[in-house]
């Protein structure tokens, strides 16, 4: 059967399809270095505030009055090697906070369209046996065929849309090209890379894992990717991670997070907190917001509990709490996250905690946090807060996020936030009439 008769045949029965398919932008190839590696066992920024409400800005003269010596905290608060690798540590906070707290804003709007489909899932037989058939007759030779001939439908209004099914069909390709269809399409600044992640890595775990191990994130290769795709460092890198989570659990028949998955994940951690604690970060989020989901907050406290690496522990916070475990209880989150012993854990956690009660979640009024963050003591603490605090706000109030932002203590990192807080604003909200300092 070729690949048109069944298009025909997925149309009348009433599968949807997809729609996103053309990717206009072509670059040249690069190679990824050559990297280590370990054998693995086989088989969102918060909703806005309402209109009524509006957030007390900073009134300068509530602060605690500051000499010269409060601008910057004590080296020994900061970092072990001095004030240059503490400033160094406060860009790199920021600017990964920064790429989390939107990444989470654009989980948030992408709420809708996850729910669309799970609605999407529901086909009757003939349509899953229809669906099944198409898919495989996928090839690594013609998927762009049927990539080209399913656009056209949906263009043509023949096939409405259903993210289902365009998932399904995307998560073949990644099956049936594997590696090398990954490097094409990196190569080639196609967005559909990041789409044939999750069938590649259920296909082949090791393979992903090795990928990811050599993968440069630095490299022009991916930093052009990067640029023509409008993405990120960090959501890049979780994209990897997550495919290969997945392909672990798909690895066992029962798809869960059982003692085999946590012990391969876990060894896969360990590798990278070695080798590249970047990318160790990454899985830990991306591992972490599996343990937890669903849980009560106690779940993730145990969880943060087993591991020693206060990095670690600060992926592990910030991610969970992003994903809204602490939304009963909003207030909980930033008492947790205060609970944190070492800096590297507190921090991230601190800015996950205060975005959220700047979001308003669950009824929360962001005055209060306000009024608390005025009567907060200067210091870092209370700048990661102010950090969360100001993302937060970004959609709502993009001045008076840039004011709160404008009050961290800590002069580099004050210049680091409000640089990212003026980015947001310039790209998600470019009418707004925020007075915005370069």
């Amino acid at each position: 059967m070729k690949i048109k008769v069944t298009i025909l045949l997925l149309s009348i029965l009433g599968v949807v399809v997809m729609g996103y398919f053309l990717f206009p932008h072509f670059l040249s190839s690069d190679e990824s270095r050559d990297g280590p590696s370990v054998e693995l066992a086989t088989g969102s920024t918060p909703p806005p505030l309402s209109s009524e409400v509006e957030v007390r800005q900073p009134e300068r003269d509530s602060f605690r009055k500051i000499d010269s010596s409060d601008e910057a905290l004590p080296e020994s608060n900061l970092d072990p090697h001095g004030r240059e690798e503490s400033e160094k540590w406060d860009q790199e906070q920021a600017e990964s906070r920064e790429e989390a707290l939107e990444q989470a804003s654009e989980d948030a709007q992408n709420k809708e369209t996850q729910q669309e489909d799970e609605d999407g899932k529901t086909l009757n037989e003939e349509q899953q046996a229809s669906l099944n058939q198409f898919l495989s007759q996928l090839t690594r030779e013609n998927w762009r065929e049927a990539r080209a001939e399913l656009l056209s439908a949906y263009q043509n209004g023949l096939m409405p849309k259903n993210r289902f099914v365009e998932n399904q069909f995307w998560s073949k390709v990644g099956e049936v090209g594997g590696k090398d269809l990954a490097n094409e399409l990196l190569s080639k600044s196609d967005p559909a890379f990041s789409k044939i992640l999750e069938g590649w890595g259920k296909k082949n775990p090791q393979e992903v894992f090795d990928y990811f191990a050599e993968l440069d994130i630095k490299s022009p290769l991916v930093q052009k990717y990067l640029e023509k795709t409008n993405s990120r460092e960090f959501p890049f890198m979780d994209q990897l991670s997550n495919s290969l989570i997945k392909g672990l659990l798909h690895a066992d028949s029962s798809r869960s997070l059982g003692d085999f998955q946590v012990d391969e994940i876990s060894k896969a951690i360990d590798f990278f907190k070695e080798n590249n604690p970047t990318k160790a970060g990454s899985l830990m989020r991306e591992f972490s917001k599996r343990v937890v989901r669903n849980k009560d907050p106690e779940v993730l406290k145990e969880w943060i509990a087993h591991y020693d690496d206060p990095r670690l522990q600060g992926e592990a916070a910030g991610k969970v709490i992003e994903s809204g475990t602490f939304d009963q209880n909003p207030a909980s989150a930033a008492k947790f996250a205060m609970s944190l012993k070492e800096e590297e854990a507190r921090r991230p956690a601190l800015s996950a905690a205060y975005a959220r009660l700047a979001g308003g979640v669950n009824g929360h009024d962001p005055n209060l946090t306000a009024n608390q963050l005025i009567e907060m003591d200067k210091g870092h603490d209370r700048d990661f807060a102010l950090n969360g605090f100001a993302h937060g706000l970004v959609r709502k109030d993009p001045e008076g996020a840039l004011a709160w932002a404008n009050e961290i203590s800590n002069e580099n990192f004050r210049k680091v936030v409000t640089k990212n807080i003026a980015k947001r604003i310039k790209k998600e909200l470019p009418n707004a009439q925020a007075q915005v300092e370069e």
